[in-house]
């Protein structure tokens, strides 16, 4: 068979041939020029509908609605649903899209300048900066569909002052309006109920302190208390990624941690108006300077992460053992003992205030109790009743034995899974790094809950510098895959007020 290559020729059915003597390919037939233009005309303005409605989501979360007359946006739950619709049948269509070209060449741009930002700023910015970015927009974004779309299981125990709650409510829920009225009222106590004697002062004050300036009105504490968190979380990534760096002398191990503490499904109270955040950058920054033997900065890290939260005093356990290292002679131990002192003093000045308030120095501790929280119980008396129902009841029932049952059960399986890593924690990481991972089990599970074991968990960095030493690509995936789907679960349950603490 010969082609020319003069003409364009199309066979028939019949074997008849068609073309044309200049060379061209016939036009398509009319009907077909009609549904060409048809679908891009279709595709343009179901592109204008999705600008449309994402820039009214927008304005919804950050102006609380807009009203042009002709087009009004108040609640977000029309936006929400129209854009699920539109975007797969936009996709669906196919042909040309402004707005894909548009979605492309952004990315593009954006790709070209985070690499030249990534080569200008030190690799311990850059790694953390993408790790938060990437993994709290995701969840973010998460939470507040969820709030949208899903009814809060409780009632909620304080109100925001905005015009539009729903996006500032995924950043507070259960201990917020504590550290809220905290910041902006103070301490109280009451010997007979909840007070708020029970949390400690230094997420508050700086809650108060970034509000300050801004006249400390309730609305810019609340606004104080998101940025204080992400600040921190940002600077306690970095802090842990320059310190894993130093120990394994590896950016890819130090990367890998980071991503797996952003990724972790109980830490997104990281970025809500809680302490984990700022507890994280704290107890990391107090060992970091004593593994540099600045041993007089690793007390002032110990002496704030002390009076973040009452467990803070067991950074002294770790520096206690890093002190030691090396066995010192017995005056250089006890320079470095003397300035490590402001950790329990830290704490010895908060007992002080709470017996001025109440009479009682360690008000603090016994406040805890009208919550129905106490310590000195087996460490494994939790795990084992938990393990217990599930054996017993089946993996079935287990979840129909109490309303809390799953979110146990979430608990149990972190604090397992911790407790595992534990002996390897040892082995490559030492006895300090081992030891204050042991200790911040030990003291949660020593009590009569198993609640808030997940964030307690979320921040003993050790484990997770730990876990960043494994190589397999299969294991990273598996991590990031299972993480990113229970963080997600993990926040859908907090933003709906499920007991998880």
């Amino acid at each position: 068979m010969s082609y020319d290559l003069g003409r364009s020729a199309v066979i028939s059915p019949g074997g008849a041939s068609s073309g044309t003597a200049d060379g061209l390919v016939a036009e398509p037939p009319g009907r077909e020029r009609l549904v060409s233009a048809a679908i891009r005309v279709a595709g343009s303005a179901l592109d204008a509908l999705i600008v449309l409605y994402a820039v009214g989501l927008m304005l919804i979360a950050v102006r609380g609605g807009v009203d042009l007359g002709f087009v009004r946006f108040h609640r977000a739950a029309k936006p929400v649903l129209m854009l699920i619709g539109l975007v797969p049948v936009r996709l669906a269509l196919g042909g040309p899209s402004w707005l894909g070209y548009l979605c492309r060449q952004s990315a593009a741009r954006l790709k070209v300048e985070w690499a030249q930002m990534c080569g200008r700023v030190p690799a311990a910015v850059a790694d953390s900066a993408f790790a938060i970015a990437t993994v709290s927009a995701a969840s973010l974004s998460a939470t507040f569909f969820a709030n949208l779309v899903l009814a809060p299981a409780s009632a909620r125990a304080f109100s925001l002052p905005f015009a539009n709650e729903k996006f500032v409510e995924i950043f507070a829920a259960w201990d917020s309006g504590w550290y809220w009225d905290i910041a902006t009222h103070g301490y109280y106590f009451r010997p007979d109920a909840q007070s708020s004697i029970a949390y400690f002062p230094l997420y508050p004050m700086l809650m108060r302190a970034a509000a300050a300036p801004f006249g400390g009105g309730d609305a810019a504490t609340w606004i104080a208390g998101i940025v204080v968190s992400f600040a921190a979380f940002a600077a306690a990534l970095v802090a842990v990624h320059r310190l894993t760096e130093r120990i394994f002398e590896d950016r890819e191990i130090a990367r890998r941690a980071v991503l797996y503490i952003a990724v972790f499904p109980w830490s997104l109270f990281m970025t809500r108006v809680y302490t984990e955040s700022v507890f994280l950058l704290t107890t990391v920054l107090a060992v970091s300077h004593a593994w540099e033997s600045r041993w007089s900065r690793a007390g002032l890290w110990g002496a704030l992460a002390t009076l973040t939260r009452p467990n803070g005093i067991l950074i002294g356990v770790p520096l206690l053992l890093l002190a030691a290292r090396g066995r010192p002679g017995l005056r250089t131990l006890a320079t470095r003992l003397l300035v490590l002192a402001p950790i329990p003093a830290a704490l010895v000045g908060y007992s002080a205030y709470v017996y001025w308030l109440t009479g009682d120095p360690l008000g603090w501790m016994s406040a805890q109790a009208q919550w129905g929280y106490s310590l000195g119980h087996p460490p494994w008396q939790q795990l084992l009743r938990v393990i217990t129902s599930l054996v017993d009841a089946g993996i079935y029932r287990y979840f129909f034995t109490s309303d809390i049952a799953f979110v146990e059960l979430l608990h149990a399986v972190t604090a397992l899974i911790f407790v595992a890593l534990t002996p390897a924690v040892f082995r490559q990481l030492g006895a300090a790094m081992g030891t204050y991972t042991l200790v911040n089990l030990l003291v949660p599970l020593s009590s009569n809950t198993l609640e808030g074991l997940g964030r307690y968990t979320s921040v003993l960095f050790p484990a997770f510098m730990l876990a960043a030493t494994w190589k397999s690509v299969r294991a990273h995936e598996a991590i990031l895959i299972f993480a990113l789907i229970f963080q997600t679960l993990v926040a859908w349950l907090f933003i709906t007020w499920q007991p998880i603490y």
